[in-house]
């Protein structure tokens, strides 16, 4: 059955006009004849069809969407099959698709851009924390939909690659899910399943183009960027705040890329003029090191030091007259007078050498004891802002590779990262000399570095009786964890004594 306009489908939706066509679905624009209202029907293996097991399986995955509800996905109403065809009712979209930059030839405005990064974020961010994670698998600009309200709404989430395959089958496709100007590199290694990172740099990839005009590796994806291909540099006008999250998005190594809830809430802050990131370093005029700062002496502080030693000046020779013969008391007298006017001058000379110095030394002024003043809060954030950073990319490896902590290449980098971060925060200035908000802070990073510890240990030492190497890499946890473990194993014996 081919799907043409004027086609009543499903004996309910005539077909207006096509919206748009891809591997899997053609979607039209249909008058639902019930309610006269304006509909879009989304129809897969349209023409084909699927036979009874694919259709089962169809069923089976969509029934795990269809309670999602989230501001940024565009939800479908109704789901049904006619004619072997799968099919979903979703609300029109009047404004269409992010694609629409592209037809007309604009790159997307810088808020708006932020804005778009934001509520696809959002919405991935939304699916990547599903139980287990859904990954979209194909996030491109015909999938982000605007709503009247200016929102970027997700479509076409929800198919796995299990429905992807059925699909492939149906229609004797060769082609692997998603599409490849928006494939990231690890898409085309000799393990290509999809992960939460996919999403990202699929993320990236469409932004990347809309703020540009083509995919960052034109229609080649990243398998040439696999092949040691840089990322092209952003050359239009934007900020370069904008650009570094769309290159992050773009990095080759999958943990090297920010998690979708982590855009979500850098691009929040941006939104709503939060300053990133949460903990921010102090300003100051000077760098803080972490010798003591010295404050500049102030006039209200001066604590003078003891003046210069008065230099002394040789006593006065003594005239005093020698022994001689008697004199008149005329004569001697005289004689009297005019020593001592002697002597009296040469005190009036040092004395006003003294005063003067010469002429060599100046009015002396007090001379400032320095005090010592150390921001010990200011020295910690910053050291507690860099453990953040390494705990992050740490975390980062574990959201996409969710099943594997006992995977050595992928885990033994992991598991140095939260060492590394622990012995950051371990350098911190004592508690006693952090206010308790910051002393508080450090704790709780501590203890989530250490819980995170505390799960990859338990999975090694699980797996460590298969495994030697992992008793190693367990062993190496375990010091920095102890009063984890002895407090998980203490409740487990608890509980089997309750038992």
């Amino acid at each position: 059955m081919q799907l043409t306009t004027g086609l009543l489908f499903a004996d309910r939706y005539e077909f207006i006009k096509q919206l748009g066509r891809g591997g899997f679905a053609e979607v039209w624009l249909a008058e639902d004849k019930l309610t006269g209202v304006q509909v879009a029907v989304k129809v897969y293996a349209p023409g084909t069809g699927l036979d009874e097991n694919g259709i089962k399986i169809f069923t089976q995955e969509f029934s795990v969407v269809f309670d999602m509800n989230h501001t940024n996905l565009l939800r479908p109403t109704h789901y049904d099959c006619y004619e072997r065809m799968p099919y979903l009712i979703m609300p029109y979209i009047k404004n269409g698709s992010a694609f629409k930059y592209i037809t007309e030839g604009q790159n997307i405005p810088e808020d708006e851009a932020w804005k778009m990064l934001h509520d696809v974020a959002a919405g991935l961010a939304y699916l990547h924390e599903k139980q287990p994670p859904l990954i979209h698998q194909d996030i491109k600009p015909d999938n982000i939909m605007i709503d009247d309200e200016g929102h970027y709404l997700i479509t076409d989430f929800g198919i796995s690659a299990r429905v992807r395959s059925t699909i492939r089958g149906a229609q004797a496709q060769e082609q692997s899910g998603g599409t490849l100007a928006y494939m990231g590199p690890e898409r085309f290694s000799s393990t290509p399943k999809p992960i939460m990172a996919s999403d990202v740099w699929s993320l990236g990839a469409m932004m990347y183009e809309l703020m540009t005009g083509t995919p960052p590796f034109a229609n080649h994806g990243g398998v040439l960027q696999k092949n040691g291909a840089d990322i092209p540099i952003i050359e239009e006008d934007y900020s370069q705040e904008l650009k570094d999250i769309i290159y992050s998005c773009l990095a080759k190594e999958t943990w090297d890329r920010p998690s979708a809830k982590k855009i979500e809430e850098l691009t929040y802050n941006k939104l709503h003029g939060i300053d990133n990131p949460v903990i921010q370093k102090p300003v100051v005029n000077e760098p803080v090191v972490n010798e003591p700062v010295v404050n500049e002496p102030s006039a209200t502080e001066p604590i003078p030091t003891p003046l210069k030693e008065e230099p002394q000046t040789q006593k006065p020779q003594e005239f005093a007259p020698k022994k001689s013969k008697p004199v008149t008391q005329g004569k001697g007298l005289n004689k009297n007078i005019i020593i001592g006017a002697v002597a009296a001058l040469v005190v009036l000379i040092g004395i006003i050498a003294m005063c003067s110095g010469g002429g060599e030394s100046e009015e002396a002024t007090p001379v400032v004891v320095e005090t010592l003043r150390i921001n010990y809060d200011s020295i910690a954030q910053i050291k507690i802002q860099e453990a953040m950073n390494i705990k992050e990319t740490a975390d980062t490896i574990i959201q996409n590779h969710p099943d594997e902590y006992t995977d050595a290449s992928i885990y033994n980098k992991v598991e140095e990262i939260y060492m590394t971060a622990l012995n950051m925060l371990g350098t911190l200035p004592n508690r006693d000399s952090l206010s308790n908000t910051v002393s508080n802070y450090v704790i709780q990073q501590q203890t989530d570095i250490q819980i995170a510890l505390l799960n990859i240990y338990n999975n090694l030492d699980a797996s460590s009786e298969y495994v030697p190497e992992f008793r190693t890499r367990a062993d190496s946890i375990k010091q920095y964890i102890p009063n984890l473990i002895n407090n998980e194993k203490d409740n487990n014996e608890n509980q089997d004594s309750d038992e």
